[in-house]
């Protein structure tokens, strides 16, 4: 049965507010387990409104479920039990608050139980809109590239999600982000090939290459203008920061962690945590 929208905009607005006061709450699945992706679009897009009112701004875009190992991590250890996985892509709104700018800290106790992403992320120079965005609009459409580092922080208990509505209700856990100094003309950059290893406190934790997040990272953004345009009939502005999704599998941050992630022919991405 379908939720009513006065329902729809109410889980909005309760994960909006756990977030704001760093707090945990059940799965929406558990009250609602018919809730459709559409909802979870729709309420998505009320959670905007909402956070829009109260003053904040949107800066850019991130995306989910983009490579094999975030897909099987969001499998294995992320999932609600009971719950189907969507393996299709899905995005998130970034704003102001989120930028940790030039911060060589991240604060954890600001958060709820944060974890760590390395991207690559696309700032654009062009406006994109519609159903039929594909890579090389993409590639003309950015201004530069850069290492980038996403935090996502579920509201959800134990960083559990109930399937897609769950996810999009929450903003797709969307919490910080940091990019790297570097700035790069992508189409100077072999995006596919381009090797990436995070370190975390001097050891290596993971490896992997661009082409993990759909075969080109620019390939994700396209899809998601698409769906832009699908869910919600919204382009994607010029100047906007877009995290192409997670290249190896997100991890849990610890006080005293200092991660780093090291892109090759592209720099690297620092944050200390405290």
């Amino acid at each position: 049965m379908a939720v009513s929208q006065e329902t729809i905009k109410e889980l909005a607005a309760l994960t909006l507010k756990a977030e704001e006061e760093r707090c945990e709450i059940p799965q929406l699945k558990l009250r609602y387990p018919d809730l459709t992706e559409e909802e979870g679009y729709a309420g998505e897009k009320l959670r905007l409104e909402m956070a829009l009112k109260k003053g904040h701004k949107t800066v850019g875009m991130k995306l989910g479920n983009t490579s094999m190992a975030k897909i099987n991590q969001v499998r294995q250890t992320m999932m609600l039990e009971g719950s189907e996985l969507s393996t299709d892509p899905a995005f998130g709104f970034l704003l102001e608050y989120m930028d940790l700018g030039n911060a060589q800290e991240l604060i954890k106790n600001q958060l709820i139980h944060p974890k760590i992403e390395t991207e690559l992320a696309f700032v654009t120079k062009k406006e994109l809109y519609g159903p039929y965005i594909y890579t090389p609009d993409v590639m003309e459409a950015v201004d530069y590239v850069s290492p980038a580092f996403e935090i996502i922080d579920s509201r959800y208990q134990d960083f559990k999600i109930g399937g897609a509505p769950d996810a999009l209700m929450d903003n797709v856990s969307s919490a910080r982000f940091k990019l790297g100094t570097e700035k790069m003309d992508p189409k100077k950059l072999d995006l596919i090939n381009m090797g990436v290893r995070t370190k975390r406190n001097g050891i290596y934790t993971g490896f992997g290459a661009g082409g993990a997040v759909m075969g080109h990272p620019a390939r994700a953004v396209a899809k998601m203008v698409r769906l832009m345009y699908e869910k919600m009939d919204m382009p994607l502005p010029a100047g906007s920061v877009v995290l192409s999704g997670a290249i190896i599998p997100s991890m849990f941050l610890r006080e005293g962690d200092e991660i780093r992630s090291e892109f090759a022919g592209l720099g690297s991405v620092s944050l200390r945590v405290r």
